[in-house]
């Protein structure tokens, strides 16, 4: 290969890892895009079967929410945080328009357990020191910050950031209607604690939280 050949090949690579990292910190990665999601196997557990799906890698951002929505505001400076204060039927109604779902329960649960072939999960390994949260009060990140906290498949953020509504609902004892969420820190004492995956909570679908997001999956 000439000099001059190579010395463009190298340029034209090197412009296309920048502007995809540029597209990844302005939120313009397509939402449908199968490269920004990571691909989670079939499991048979007992008499209960999930089939292989595709679960996204990261949180659903405040950038990629207002391709859906114009009206949603957000401080220029969270663009790639998770999208919170967002109810449950406006989750789904994101998922619907990006061709995924929200996922259920035990899709949530498998693809954070999942792991490559002999691997271990991470999850021990988390150290459980509280964090500061920053700035005082804020109690979501920038998407991915924390690397340790990512499954063996590469799936970030499932034992801290924002909770994550899911597909599975049920009624509270007053009637309404409400959702399970997972994986989100638990705040104690102006502190943020990683969660265990096993952790969850109800909250009613037409809540708006500052500590609520999602995440979407497409199944086959």
């Amino acid at each position: 290969m000439k000099p001059s050949l190579f010395y463009t090949v190298v340029l034209t690579i090197l412009a296309g890892l920048s502007w995809s990292i540029h597209e990844y910190r302005n939120g313009l990665i397509p939402v449908s895009d199968i490269e920004m999601m990571r691909t989670i196997p079939s499991q048979q557990q007992g008499g209960y079967y999930i089939p292989e799906f595709k679960i996204d890698k990261y949180e659903v951002t405040n950038g990629q929410y207002w391709r859906f929505d114009n009206t949603h505001t957000f401080p220029p400076e969270q663009i790639d945080y998770p999208v919170t204060g967002i109810t449950w039927v406006e989750a789904m109604a994101y998922a619907e328009w990006a061709g995924k779902a929200l996922p259920t329960v035990a899709e949530w649960t498998r693809a954070a357990t999942a792991t490559k072939k002999n691997g271990l999960l991470p999850w021990d390994a988390i150290e459980r020191v509280p964090i500061e949260a920053e700035p005082p009060g804020n109690q979501v990140f920038r998407v991915g910050k924390y690397w340790r906290d990512q499954t063996p498949l590469g799936v970030m953020d499932m034992a801290g950031n924002a909770w994550e509504w899911t597909a599975d609902t049920l009624r509270l004892p007053d009637g309404q209607l409400a959702a399970i969420v997972k994986g989100g820190f638990t705040f104690k004492d102006g502190k943020l604690i990683f969660s265990g995956i096993e952790q969850a909570d109800t909250v009613a679908v037409t809540s708006r939280s500052p500590v609520i997001g999602f995440r979407c999956i497409r199944r086959k």
